[in-house]
């Protein structure tokens, strides 16, 4: 009953003005009491079994009570727009899979829900933005005590993070580390906040910071994670110096590099990653008839997305709609037949639909050729967005966080996590506020360096808001 009532307390706050408690409540259903408040404390008495439900009702109650002022949004924001548009089609492929399909409805309404996170955006754009800022502010720092509850994971074997039930923990005795599945839920966005956006006065705290931050970045030994975040950070900072202090940075890039590549356990992940793409990659191989390992990530995945696009473009209506919105746990589910995929240990079977190894397979399943060409096409306008709004200091942290995210995706299913949908909102959300602050701004006070402090420092009177 928590979980319900938090929920009614975060909408009448939100309803009267009280922003900053209704945003940090809403963010906490979402993330499972930012994986410190037990699951069970939240759905004690309830017949649902994730807190996210909860700020989902939060969206679309919010949502229906202030309607009339999402749609003077809708004719001013073209992200929100975009984003109406896909949340359309999605609601199209929804009523495919229940009356052309048959599928059951609670079966399409669990995969369509996560959609309507999308929504968050117009949540958003209702609060003043010093408000945002300051919700943001307070979700960096819970970030930083998350990152170290994870790290102390290491060695006190002890899970401090999240339901211990449902975390996933891998002994590597290989390489003498056990690696936890649990990262903090905004890691990826806080790092490059940190690192690019936000500025401590003390360079020692700073740098204090981001070593924290970095170090939970490499202590589960995720080799893409690894790579596509020092990938994306390097390739911003390169662009931000001049000729000479390029070459600086890559020199000190590979000094680090080669010092941590010395490491045995870094060596061994390496080395394990490299024969795997080597054959995937060798010629005339063919892994679908000679088969793979699953602890072959990169051929096991390559198989697993072959395999579903292969099924999807054999028809029309697939390359629309793909096999519709279906739950793993369906009838339907289990009348499919592919071979590549993850054992399910509760029904002895291999998983059709469900994966968390390559977000693609789930989008090619759920929305076919066309729809994962409308998801790509949304998450390009958004990053354009975020390029075209430079003088927006946090639109480095939501163009670096997207580029990440979507990179990740073909070795995981981060883009399709509600709390990266519901950051990336937020993120836009704060980007349009600062822009139009800006745009109010006299001209010779308009920097784009202290836009950001000027907003979060500033009060606006509540009917300067727009979309209030």
């Amino acid at each position: 009953m928590l979980g319900a009532l938090l929920t009614l307390v975060a909408i009448c706050l939100f309803m009267t003005n009280r922003y900053y408690s209704s945003l940090l409540i809403f963010l906490g259903l979402l993330t499972q009491g930012f994986l410190v408040v037990p699951a069970g404390v939240l759905l004690a008495g309830l017949p649902i079994d994730k807190t996210a439900d909860f700020s989902l009702v939060y969206v679309l109650s919010i949502g229906l009570l202030r309607f009339s002022t999402l749609r003077r949004a809708f004719q001013h924001e073209p992200p929100l727009r975009w984003i109406l548009a896909f949340i359309l089609f999605m609601l199209a492929d929804a009523l495919y899979s229940r009356f052309v399909l048959g599928y059951d409805l609670p079966g399409v309404l669990r995969v369509f829900r996560h959609n309507l996170f999308y929504l968050s955006f117009s949540i958003f754009l209702m609060v003043p933005a010093r408000d945002l800022l300051r919700v943001w502010h307070t979700v960096a720092r819970i970030t930083l005590v998350q990152c170290i509850l994870y790290l102390l994971q290491i060695p006190t074997g002890m899970v401090l993070l999240g339901d211990p039930s449902s975390t996933t923990i891998n002994n590597m005795e290989a390489i003498g580390w056990i690696r936890y599945y649990n990262l903090p839920t905004f890691l990826i966005p806080i790092l490059f906040y940190y690192l690019f956006v936000h500025h401590h006065r003390s360079q020692t705290v700073r740098w204090t910071i981001v070593g924290l931050l970095l170090i939970t970045v490499i202590a589960p030994m995720h080799r893409s994670y690894i790579l596509v975040v020092v990938a994306v950070a390097s390739v911003y900072i390169l662009l931000q110096q001049t000729t000479s202090k390029r070459f600086i940075y890559v020199a000190l890039l590979v000094i680090v590099g080669n010092g941590a590549v010395m490491m045995d356990s870094v060596q061994s992940r390496i080395n394990d990653g490299l024969v795997d793409m080597n054959k995937a990659l060798a010629p005339g191989s063919n892994l679908a008839k000679s088969g793979y390992d699953q602890n072959d990530t990169f051929s096991y995945r390559m198989v697993h997305l072959a395999e579903r696009f292969s099924y999807v473009v054999q028809t029309p209506a697939r390359l629309l709609f793909g096999v519709g919105l279906l739950s793993e746990d369906t009838k339907q589910a289990s009348k499919l037949s592919f071979q590549a995929g993850l054992f399910n240990q509760r029904t002895g079977q291999i998983s059709q639909v469900d994966t968390g190894d390559i977000a693609w397979s789930l989008l090619i399943l759920y929305m076919g050729v066309v729809g994962v060409t409308f998801f790509v096409v949304l998450h390009l306008r958004l990053f354009r967005y975020f390029l075209q709004q430079r003088i927006s200091s946090m639109s480095v942290a939501g163009s670096l966080t997207l580029a990440t995210v979507f990179l990740l995706s073909f070795t995981g299913t981060e883009i399709l996590q509600n709390s990266f949908r519901v950051s990336l909102m937020l993120l836009l959300g704060i980007v349009v506020k600062e822009v139009r602050s800006l745009a109010s701004t006299p001209a010779p006070n308009r920097s784009p360096y202290t836009v950001s402090l000027a907003i979060h420092h500033t009060s606006m009177p509540a009917n300067r808001v727009p979309y209030h």
